[in-house]
């Protein structure tokens, strides 16, 4: 399969169709693999580009300081998109993958046409004691990310014992899991506030997320609510990752959205 040498590391993705480019960006600590309900859903009439970013997947080490991790990673999308003459594309980021979408709109407006954001948030400050409290806390169980795989499943089967798509991506993706890489990139996130750069975004955006858990639903409705002209809305019964949750809801809402677009945005 495709892979590509940049900035010292190597990327893995895949292409499949022809039409109107969509690039799929995964969260942090997963792959390419959480998206194959929605290749196999958008093939047949677009262009469909997922790729493993550095540190993820069957890409290479991330091997870049905590603070590059993002503008190293929009500045491999950027790559991609050059090395596959893609002049522009939509962007669809999920939970962790949608704040590095929001990075790369800032570095590279010029080559987004639309975003979707799904599960995703654009502030991610710890303030105050509580703040720090709460970051140690999340912190220490980070540690736990170096045991075994398999300890992680029953109570991933808990989670997402409704929705067995979901499960079963998220079960291979913890096996296969990179422990440094992810906290790496967890930190990278942890203390994200993007809240003044997205009042400039100025291409149409769509924020999807599930209703399962509130907190979730205020952190995507604050995202939509800075954006001008963002869309806003919640797919029943999902969970975040609500591209494996709600895969049919999810596509067809993405499908609507982008031909809604004006012609001029997909020239």
């Amino acid at each position: 399969m495709p892979r590509m040498t940049i900035n010292g590391t190597s990327l893995y993705y895949v292409v499949h169709g022809e039409g109107i480019p969509i690039i799929f960006v995964h969260p942090l600590g997963l792959s390419h693999q959480t998206f194959f309900p929605q290749l196999r859903y958008f093939r047949d009439f677009c262009k469909v580009v997922l790729v493993d970013l550095r540190g993820n997947g069957k890409s290479g080490k991330l091997d870049v300081a905590v603070d590059d991790v993002l503008q190293t990673q929009s500045e491999d999308l950027k790559r991609l998109l050059d090395e596959l003459d893609i002049p522009k594309a939509v962007f669809v980021g999920v939970s962790d993958g949608g704040v590095l979408v929001q990075k790369f709109s800032f570095l590279y407006p010029e080559r987004v046409i639309a975003m979707i954001l799904s599960d995703s948030y654009c502030n991610n400050t710890t303030k105050g004691l509580s703040g720090k409290l709460r970051f140690a806390v999340q912190a220490a169980s980070w540690l736990t990310y170096y045991l075994p795989g398999e300890l992680f499943l029953r109570s991933l089967k808990l989670t997402y014992y409704r929705w067995n798509i979901a499960y079963n991506v998220l079960r291979y993706e913890t096996l296969k899991k990179r422990p440094t890489d992810w906290i790496k990139q967890r930190l990278a996130v942890e203390n994200i506030d993007y809240r003044l750069k997205i009042r400039k975004i100025e291409a149409p955006v769509l924020c999807l997320t599930g209703d399962f858990a509130a907190s979730s639903v205020r952190r995507m409705q604050e995202v939509a609510g800075l954006i001008p002209g963002a869309i806003f809305t919640v797919i029943p019964d999902s969970h975040d990752p609500s591209n494996l949750c709600q895969p049919q809801q999810f596509n067809e809402k993405i499908e609507r959205f982008i031909e809604s677009l004006p012609e001029s945005l997909l020239r």
